[in-house]
């Protein structure tokens, strides 16, 4: 009766010693855990040879999970899951070496926002951001994590909204956007992120209305724009609807996009 009782007592020491263990060579295995400074844990997983194995646990302030992170046996890729301090999901994706690599998709309610693709944590590839209805809103193509070529934003029926083309992260060259009846609303030129050059305006009918002429950023033909400043002003008082700024989308056009009334 007196070892069953020694044993017994042993037994959560012997637990403990297995946690946080290296070998004669300095390598850690088996199960490895860190808590914070509140006693809640940090992280909780398993190492072989000093390298993380299976699944992997690493936890918000508040001890709820903030990632899952799947380790492939005979590789240095990992599966991770990303969560919010209430468990919503926020990412999913893989982990090369320590860096995203490949197909990263982003959440909000469970729904998919957003993707990007990355080699050696670095954006390449198509990058897609979503309506909340699924369609897509924005996509844009980078290059060693610049903007790199076309980019462009559609309505929710998949036509084109607007489109420009970019390189080293800023507009360059023509720059087009439409009505949601498919006709072509404005015509403009970039360069290196400045308009430039003739800036063609037209109505849903496709009738053109004016042209704005820019070198460099700068406005040369002012009054036009004035002109039409001022009618805008005169038709709401007038109690019509407002005329559309053809320059709403520059800034961000797929945030416009998402809160414009025509989508709802």
């Amino acid at each position: 009766m007196k070892s069953i009782l020694i044993l017994f007592f042993l037994l959560p020491v012997v637990a403990f010693s297995q946690i946080n263990q290296t070998d004669s060579n300095g390598l850690k295995q088996g199960r490895w855990q860190k808590m914070q400074p509140n006693g809640k844990p940090l992280y909780d997983g398993y190492f072989k040879d000093n390298k993380p194995v299976g699944e992997w646990k690493r936890f918000h302030e508040n001890g709820r999970i903030k990632a899952t992170i799947s380790y492939k046996a005979g590789s240095d890729s990992a599966f991770t899951v990303m969560f919010d301090e209430t468990g919503k999901k926020l990412a999913e994706g893989i982990f090369l070496n320590e860096q995203k690599t490949g197909l990263w998709k982003y959440f909000s309610e469970n729904r998919v926002v957003a993707e990007e693709n990355f080699e050696k944590g670095i954006k390449n590839g198509k990058a897609r951001k979503f309506y909340d209805t699924g369609e897509v809103c924005e996509e844009t193509n980078w290059v060693n994590g610049k903007q790199e070529g076309s980019y462009q934003v559609f309505f929710k029926n998949g036509e084109p909204f607007f489109q420009c083309k970019m390189s080293n992260n800023q507009r360059n060259g023509l720059c087009l956007s439409y009505f949601d009846n498919g006709r072509l609303e404005m015509e403009a030129g970039y360069k290196n992120d400045l308009r430039d050059g003739e800036w063609k305006y037209y109505n849903r009918e496709g009738k053109y209305l004016y042209s704005l002429f820019f070198d460099n950023g700068k406005l040369l033909n002012p009054q036009v724009r004035d002109s039409i400043a001022n009618q805008q002003i005169l038709d709401m008082e007038k109690g019509k609807d407002s005329v559309i700024d053809p320059e709403k989308y520059i800034a961000d056009p797929s945030e416009y996009m998402q809160r414009a009334n025509i989508l709802k």
